[in-house]
């Protein structure tokens, strides 16, 4: 009778040539690792090799198949070899054209396999559900049979490796089915198979090691795989549409949604182990958007970086791709990242002769990507930021702290690249805000948003898409939200300053709110009327990336008026004004709260505070709707201020007179270039 070993099966991004990288990773590691966690373990092929080296290995998988197949080669108990063969060989001797039909035939017949095989394979795995009830076979002997049926469908599936389609007419040419026993080896150490969320279980264990391979696009592997776990359960439920695939709902996966980035970071920041090495590759955004990955090397880095000292391994390779994904060559990337340590790393980098360029340490970087605010905050400089930045003075001994004293959306303070900085404004739920993304970890954050969702009936269209919601992304979830927003308002408005939860509340309300923005009236209450968005994935991951910076910057937070500001400057600090626009109406300045006496006193903060030594930039706008801020203009133009236009329609120059019905834009400096 033939075997196999668990490496005989075709599956989508199989690990084989990562083997030797992880296995130099392990040998430059102070202390070899004695457990070890295959989070994703798809093949199993990385925790056989951790297995191989003597660690006691976790085995986890979300599909049926894989655990089972897990436990028939890693499992506990002894296999009796000879009864095992005898009854796979009474299966290979049987006739299929004598078999009667059942469930596999019925539902799969011409599809993945000939309609002979169908009838085999059903009766095959009939035939072990009845040796297991009748007490011939125990729990593993039951999991080695199946696992000699899958191999041997896998083997002559009319696929390309896995059931999202089959090839048409190819069943036919079939042979008869056969059938083996898989390879015995024996290990050191015992192991664990679980099929669990990988979220979950990190939080209950602790290993010396653990290894991640999520998925890495959209394509849901629960569903590429869906007859072998078919097989596996034996529930003989209904199936649809021409692949005949079951309800799988329940085993989506959001590594492969827009919601990835927010489930890393909780892994990450949840799991407890020494040393963790994932495996991840560069298909960014080329290829079809299938294909793309949800995962950056930036959103890997940055978040491995807050557990420890981060290195990167390239293993270059062709991508096994289901059609024309027009990737063609990849690079799988290995990151590897040591729990608690920063510096360069005790021994010796890993070494690969074909890539040893590739393995650096990561250090800070201060071309870091910008991070976009979740609040849409009138006026607030996302647009712009990439046009400000440039032209603000860089840390040095001369600028040591930027002082945002605006901040509203935290968007040019956590984009001006300073170690240190305050972020002030004078709404105080703003200001709350921020202190929540600056002290709370993105995983709570999201959790008590989730909660309050749930509890007042709002949509979640990034976990259930609008078509459950009877909307679309053109007339939006309005109607759906409007009951459940009114309500979320009206428990704000009477919430007390000081409750725990009046940030989260109020974050829930701007992210459901119309257009994101923020408005209170005359009685202070918060009076947005509901927006037609939720808290989908755009939002989601501008959440996990100001979280991130947040933690990283740690700012100063005030809620001071911009005068009392002025009276605690050092002549050191960067200070960057976005006021409200004395020419403009926006909600947050629909009750006068910036007046021409705010101008007139915010002007002569800035000339006094130049006078003084200090360094200053005020964004505003000279012209609007037909209208002119001659004070502004005349304020810069008297002191010898440097106004920079920020309007692609115009290079960076002092202002001038033209096209009056233009809306123009500036950053006015007491510096003419960055100092």
């Amino acid at each position: 009778m033939h075997t196999f070993e668990l490496r005989n099966r075709r599956y989508l991004g199989s690990k084989r040539l990562v083997l030797p990288v992880i296995a130099e990773v392990i040998d430059t590691l102070d202390e070899r690792p004695a457990t070890a966690a295959d989070l994703f373990a798809g093949t199993g092929m990385v925790g056989q090799s951790l297995a191989r080296a003597g660690m006691a290995v976790t085995f986890n998988d979300l599909l049926s198949s894989n655990t089972t197949v897990y436990r028939a080669f890693f499992g506990d108990g002894a296999v009796r070899r000879e009864l095992l063969a005898d009854l796979v060989e009474s299966i290979n001797e049987t006739d299929p054209d004598r078999l009667e039909e059942n469930y596999f035939s019925q539902t799969f017949a011409d599809s993945y396999f000939h309609e002979a095989n169908c009838r085999l394979i059903g009766h095959y795995r009939e035939s072990i559900e009845g040796w297991h009830a009748a007490g011939t076979i125990d729990e593993r002997e039951r999991a080695v049979l199946i696992t000699s049926l899958l191999y041997g469908m896998d083997k002559a599936a009319a696929t390309v490796g896995h059931y999202d389609a089959y090839r048409v007419g190819a069943a036919g040419e079939q042979a008869r089915l056969r059938f083996g026993l898989p390879v015995e080896e024996t290990y050191e150490a015992g192991h664990r198979i679980t099929r669990r969320d990988a979220n979950e279980l990190v939080r209950e264990g602790r290993w010396d090691l653990v290894y991640i391979d999520p998925p890495y696009n959209s394509r849901q592997y629960g569903d590429l795989y869906h007859v072998l776990d078919n097989v596996t359960d034996w529930n003989k439920g209904p199936v649809q549409y021409k692949a005949r695939k079951m309800d799988r709902r329940h085993l989506k996966s959001d590594y492969c949604t827009t919601r990835a980035v927010p489930a890393f970071s909780d892994l990450i920041e949840s799991v407890d182990a020494a040393t963790i090495v994932m495996s991840y590759n560069d298909t960014g955004e080329r290829g079809n958007s299938r294909s793309a990955a949800r995962l950056t090397d930036d959103d890997i880095v940055e978040i491995l970086s807050r557990r420890g000292e981060v290195q990167i391994v390239d293993v270059p390779h062709r991508e096994f791709t289901t059609g024309r994904s027009g990737i063609g060559e990849i690079v799988e990337r290995l990151f590897v990242c040591r729990v608690g340590r920063s510096g360069a790393p005790k021994g010796s980098a890993p070494r690969r002769a074909m890539n040893a360029a590739a393995t650096d340490a990561v250090a800070p970087s201060t071309d870091r990507p910008q991070v976009r605010s979740p609040l849409n905050y009138t006026g607030n400089k996302k647009r712009l930021v990439t046009e400000i930045m440039p032209l603000l003075p860089p840390p040095s001994a001369r600028h040591t702290r930027f002082v945002d004293v605006f901040g509203g959306s935290m968007t040019v303070g956590m984009n001006a690249g300073f170690p240190q900085a305050v972020l002030n404004d004078v709404q105080t739920d703003v200001v709350a805000l921020a202190q929540l993304f600056r002290d709370v970890p993105h995983a709570q954050i999201v959790d008590e948003v989730e909660k309050l969702v749930d509890r007042y009936g709002l949509s979640d269209s990034s976990r259930h898409g609008y078509a459950a919601y009877g909307a679309n992304s053109s007339n939006g979830l309005g109607r759906v939200n409007k009951a459940g927003y009114l309500a979320l308002r009206d428990h704000f408005n009477r919430m007390d300053n000081a409750d725990r939860l009046r940030p989260f509340v109020f974050f829930t309300l701007v992210v459901f709110g119309f257009n994101n923005q923020i408005r209170y009236n005359r009685r202070g209450e918060f009076n947005m009327p509901v927006g037609k968005r939720d808290f989908n994935g755009r939002v989601r991951k501008n959440l996990f990336d100001t979280v991130a910076r947040m933690h990283e910057l740690a700012p100063e937070l005030w809620t001071l008026d911009f005068r009392d500001v002025f009276g605690k400057l050092e002549t050191t600090d960067l200070v960057y004004c976005d006021p409200p626009y004395i020419l403009g109406t926006a909600p947050y300045n629909e009750q006068n709260a910036w007046t021409a006496d705010d101008e007139t006193d915010l002007l002569d903060a800035l000339a006094g505070f130049a006078a003084r030594g200090g360094t200053f930039g005020l964004s505003n706008v000279l012209s609007h709707k037909g209208s002119e801020h001659d004070q502004l203009i005349d304020w810069a133009s008297g002191h010898g201020f440097a106004v920079h236009t920020l309007d692609y329609s115009y290079a960076n120059s002092s202002y001038h007179r033209k096209d009056r019905n233009a809306s123009r834009e500036v950053l006015i400096t007491n510096w003419s270039t960055p100092q």
